[in-house]
């Protein structure tokens, strides 16, 4: 019987690329979006695209049926989670229960708080110091709980922040435009930290991996990407692909503490400055281990790709 995989939230950034992921490989994907005309931008031709809301249970049945292996990509604004993010997960895990399916959710580092250590590996304690953090802990217990009860198989591949196309927040945004511009660029905390980043397409491929691999469920997974770089770094990177001169500036905790009063994203960002002003880098010798033949992309030449699609949709250049 040909396997079915899943994607719900699938016209997002890691969303959309997983299901280019799947296609690519020949799998049968159904791609399931709020925004048919933002689905029909992002994903690949071949996608089969299905309307569906996370926030709904019936809608969330319906899209999961005969599924082998769903993808919980669901994101929404940070003003919104935890208002919306703790029914939507409830609802897939009730969806991948009734079709009897394996499920995969995208972990990030916000649970863990500032590190102990570097690099942190698998076992660091959740200590979120952030509403968005204990939010996310909150999620993932309830997901470990379902697999330790053998309800519903679940892995968690842990990413560090996303970059790439389709990756449109709060720090990669400034940054590429900026560099489009020849404008300077700003950065969270301090420009010399070390942070690991992974490109969006490395993530999609780690999430399919894991997810098609049965004995990596019921764990967490780190997935670091290319190597930890600085702030610095990877801005000079970013104005090498566009051809103009590097300028930079780092954004203080008092600056940002202004800016809070006037937007949601400043408020965000305070929440998660602390990982940029030290080092946030993860031990993935567990899944290199696993998994020797993967590759990362080289942040060189994702930063390349990465400017060339925010060059050609001036849409983000708002």
């Amino acid at each position: 019987m040909e396997e079915k995989h899943v994607v719900i939230g699938a016209a997002g950034a890691l969303g959309s690329a997983i299901v280019a992921f799947l296609a690519s490989k020949g799998k049968s994907v159904r791609a399931v979006v709020r925004d048919l005309d933002r689905a029909r931008r992002v994903l690949p031709p071949s996608a089969d695209i299905t309307i569906g809301d996370g926030s709904h249970a019936e809608s969330v049945r319906l899209v999961c049926r005969n599924a082998t292996v769903i993808y919980h990509c669901v994101n929404v604004p940070f003003e919104d989670w935890d208002s919306v993010m703790p029914g939507v997960t409830d609802n897939i895990l009730a969806g991948a229960r009734e079709s009897k399916a394996r499920l995969v959710f995208p972990g990030n580092v916000y649970g863990y708080g500032p590190l102990r250590a570097t690099p942190a590996t698998e076992d660091h304690p959740l200590m979120a110091n952030s509403k968005k953090g204990q939010l996310r802990n909150d999620v993932e217990r309830k997901l470990i709980d379902a697999n330790l009860m053998a309800d519903v198989k679940v892995v968690i591949p842990r990413f560090p922040e996303f970059y790439g196309p389709n990756v449109k927040n709060w720090l990669m945004t400034p940054v590429f435009q900026a560099a489009l511009d020849g404008r300077t660029a700003s950065w969270p905390g301090k420009l010399d930290v070390p942070h690991d980043l992974i490109y969006i397409d490395d993530a999609a491929a780690a999430c399919c991996i894991l997810g098609s691999s049965e004995p990596c469920y019921g764990q967490v997974w780190h997935v670091p990407g290319a190597g930890p770089v600085t702030g610095k770094q990877f801005i000079g990177m970013a104005f090498e692909a566009a051809g103009t001169k590097a300028r930079m500036k780092a954004i203080t905790r008092g600056s940002l503490r202004v800016k809070g009063v006037f937007g949601s994203e400043a408020r965000e960002m305070i929440e998660l400055i602390y990982g940029f002003e030290q080092p946030m880098v993860l031990d993935g010798s567990k899944f290199a281990g696993a998994f020797p033949s993967f590759r990362y992309t080289t942040h060189e030449h994702a930063i390349r790709q990465t400017g060339n699609w925010y060059g050609q949709h001036l849409d983000a250049r708002r």
